[in-house]
């Protein structure tokens, strides 16, 4: 078990990436998080040695994403000081938080299993294969998924109304 602790801490940060993709909040992401290392430790006895670890914490964590999310309609909502903060505050006028903010927007309401697909490829700059691994479902849903949630960013930030000022 000491083994499965030491190997578990250098997957935290690409754990704590994720959560934050499911959960859109920092202080959910880790909780999520650390409910992910706490069932991870208490059911070291499950895990087969020789197997992706990393695959077997990711499953863990995407499992209690939905568990939660199909218990309570959505993932409870923690206390986001930073997003508070950030509420008080004046946006910048800088042509790229505008930008940056419709991008954000725009993926938030993608399908979930599209958007954690296209964070993974996208942001992270994993292969289909990596990513079909970790999820474990098939690289051709992973490209398609991909491939849906790119053609709908680029449609809804092409759409007139969208907050995206010309970069004249």
């Amino acid at each position: 078990m000491n083994q499965v602790a030491q190997q578990t801490e250098k997957h935290i940060p690409a754990l704590m990436r994720y959560a934050l993709a499911l959960a859109h909040n920092p202080t959910a992401a880790e909780d999520l998080v650390q409910e992910c290392l706490v069932r991870a430790l208490t059911k070291a006895h499950l895990y087969k040695p020789g197997t992706n670890l990393r695959a077997w914490l990711f499953t863990i964590l995407h499992n209690l994403y939905i568990s939660e999310v199909r218990h309570k309609g959505m993932w409870k909502e923690a206390a986001n000081p930073e997003g508070a903060l950030k509420s008080l505050s004046v946006p910048p006028p800088q042509i790229h938080a505008v930008m940056l903010r419709a991008v954000r927007e725009a993926l938030r309401r993608l399908p979930s299993h599209e958007r954690i697909i296209l964070y993974l490829v996208g942001v992270e700059g994993r292969s289909y294969k990596e990513v079909a691994r970790e999820l474990d479902i098939p690289v051709g849903t992973v490209k398609s998924r991909c491939s849906r949630a790119r053609e709908a960013l680029q449609s809804e930030l092409a759409e007139p109304g969208t907050a995206i000022p010309d970069a004249a």
